[in-house]
């Protein structure tokens, strides 16, 4: 008889309550937005707890977890830790730079990180389209009535 792993079930179930605990602290709905900020991690909650019943529920019927064949997949392909590195300064990009630089510096960034983990070479075009992309968040935020602080908090605006 195989191993059956019930341990990733419950991490999923786990995971999914932890995130529904901390969203029910959020506001779920808003009198000008309609939408709170603790519903979408709510809605995240309920269907990470979802799937994982739901995955309990195949391994009891013992549905076999084998590797799958990808299609363009090399066995000696090694880990681009470079990429791994600027994927990870981008996600700790905010962290260090969200209350001094504001949302949109910050987020332009977030996407020249990721831009240049992908291998992307073109520094001012990966700019240029994370600053318009970011301001376009910015102000849609902005309309649902989320305030993301100053547009460029440096030049005080």
């Amino acid at each position: 008889m195989t191993e059956r792993p019930y341990w990733i079930a419950a991490g999923t179930v786990g995971w999914g309550a932890i995130v529904l605990l901390k969203a029910a602290e959020l506001p779920q709905f808003d009198q000008y937005a309609y939408i709170g900020p603790g519903f979408l991690p709510s809605a995240v909650g309920v269907g990470l707890v979802l799937l994982g019943l739901m995955l309990a529920v195949q391994i009891r019927q013992g549905v076999p977890f084998e590797e799958q064949e990808a299609e363009d997949v090399s066995e000696t392909h090694a880990v681009s830790y470079k990429a791994l590195g600027l994927s990870a300064a981008a996600c700790a990009l905010p962290l260090l730079t969200m209350p001094k630089l504001g949302f949109v510096i910050t987020c332009t960034g977030c996407f020249v990180l990721v831009a240049a983990a992908f291998k992307s070479e073109r520094w001012l075009f990966n700019t240029a389209i994370g600053f318009v992309f970011s301001i376009i968040c910015w102000w849609v935020f902005r309309k649902l009535g989320v305030q993301l602080g100053g547009f460029l908090p440096l030049m005080g605006v």
